[in-house]
């Protein structure tokens, strides 16, 4: 193939981008990202990985073909207890491995500037983690994890996308790991259906009430900040409809409050919206009581005493 869409080929770009962006997050490695001239035969992205050590450049090119290509993923919250702590085990492993030969490498740089020969060699881990179980444990993580499906499903809209490949280097006769358009699908994830949080018989501060039916959100203080929601109560709705539930300022709903959530395109969690599901109670402030005014004492001329005359 020597076409495809420019949209599709900038998204997908960006996306693998990204991913290696949280690959270098997960293992603590900084990595440069350079674009090299396309090559022949097809539309081939050259992406060259610069490291700040070269003892990191043979661990994460090693996996990133499995990690791009395999086909394994398992949602954390699915898997056991004992394969979630193999997974990080993995993790925590590769990093030390390559701290282990960036101390190596750079007391021998410390002791050729010295003259001195170094003969000592580097301790290797017991069991390391091969790149297959390294992707696997990467996959866990669900940033990482998106970012692959976003790049598989923004290759989907374009029909003449046949496969894409992927190779550790830029050399014609390394093998290269191909995945037909056919098993796309399978990379593409679907958003989790996360359970909204229910907080019962709270209250709700009424900022603006929907006095009239139709779509129209309400508006009340939750968390100490103004929040637009749903309310499903329809016999509290026509309650205020026909003007049996009176609002003033300060009124408050005592009801069940949902807080629902989604998955955002890389992972996280947000908000999705409020619901009002039960009113059980509404209250307002009590009317102050105006204070009568105060009355002054009638002063009254003092009267003449007895047996004196006026002037």
């Amino acid at each position: 193939m020597h076409r495809m869409d420019a949209m599709v080929r900038n998204r997908a770009e960006g996306e693998l981008l990204a991913l290696l962006k949280e690959v270098s997050v997960v293992l603590g490695l900084p990595i440069q990202v350079e674009t090299r001239a396309y090559g022949e035969g097809g539309l081939e992205e050259y992406l060259n990985l610069i490291f700040q050590n070269t003892e990191q450049i043979a661990a994460v090119m090693a996996l990133l073909s499995p990690l791009l290509g395999a086909p394994f993923y398992i949602e954390k919250i699915k898997q056991s207890k004992q394969q979630t702590a193999l997974n990080e085990l993995n993790l925590q492993k590769i990093k030390l491995e390559i701290k282990e030969k960036e101390d190596a490498a750079a007391g021998r740089s410390t002791e050729k500037e010295k003259g001195v020969e170094n003969k000592s060699k580097v301790l290797e881990l017991e069991f390391p983690p091969t790149a297959d179980e390294i992707a696997q444990a990467l996959l866990t993580r669900k940033r990482v994890a998106r970012r692959r499906s976003n790049y598989y499903e923004a290759l989907l809209v374009d029909a003449r996308i046949e496969a894409v490949g992927f190779s550790p280097s830029h050399g014609k006769k390394v093998m290269e790991l191909r995945v037909p358009r056919g098993n796309f699908s399978s990379y593409v994830i679907a958003k989790s259906d996360l359970e909204p949080l229910i907080h019962e018989r709270i209250s709700l501060e009424i900022v603006s009430p929907v006095l009239r039916s139709g779509a129209i959100k309400w508006r009340g203080i939750f968390d100490k900040k103004v929040v637009s929601f749903e309310l499903r109560d329809q016999a509290f709705r026509s309650e205020v409809a026909s003007q049996k539930v009176q609002f003033q300022n300060g009124t408050t709903l005592i009801c069940d409050f949902e807080i629902h959530q989604r998955e955002d395109d890389i992972g996280d969690v947000e908000v999705a919206g409020y619901v009002v599901t039960k009113v059980h109670e509404v209250r307002t402030p009590q009317t102050v009581q105006q204070r009568p005014e105060e009355q002054l004492p009638l002063q009254l001329p003092d009267s003449p005493a007895s047996g004196e005359e006026s002037a």
